[in-house]
């Protein structure tokens, strides 16, 4: 677990990060392409994370770890959605659920780890 502190934190917090900043782009105007670009960088540094997490042998996987794996499948699945099946409505209702599940993976995370 001391593995996953030293190097994945800065891939967790990094992508939780970028999130937000992609986020601040869309919010003020900016052009969509900044938005996916900066999205894109933040599911690459989850995924990081993610193989940061899975690659330890003694992890006991909590229920912090299934909401973020969770949320990483369906925000590709949204974006699934919002280029080849264009379902505005679907890829809303995925993607806000996506960042609701991984902002709730990283509480549960760092209360579980509290204990």
């Amino acid at each position: 677990m001391k593995k996953i502190q030293k190097h994945g934190k800065s891939f967790l917090y990094g992508g939780l990060g970028i999130l937000a900043v992609s986020f601040i782009v869309k919010w003020t105007g900016a052009p969509l392409l900044y938005f996916w670009i900066l999205l894109c960088m933040a599911i690459i540094l989850k995924a990081f994370f993610l193989t940061a997490v899975i690659s330890t042998k003694r992890l006991k996987p909590g229920l912090w770890l299934y909401f973020i794996m969770t949320g990483v499948i369906m925000i590709l699945i949204s974006i699934f959605f919002k280029t080849a099946f264009h379902v505005p409505a679907v890829h809303k209702i995925l993607f806000y659920t996506a960042v609701f599940l991984k902002a709730t993976g990283l509480i549960l995370m760092i209360f579980s780890k509290k204990r």
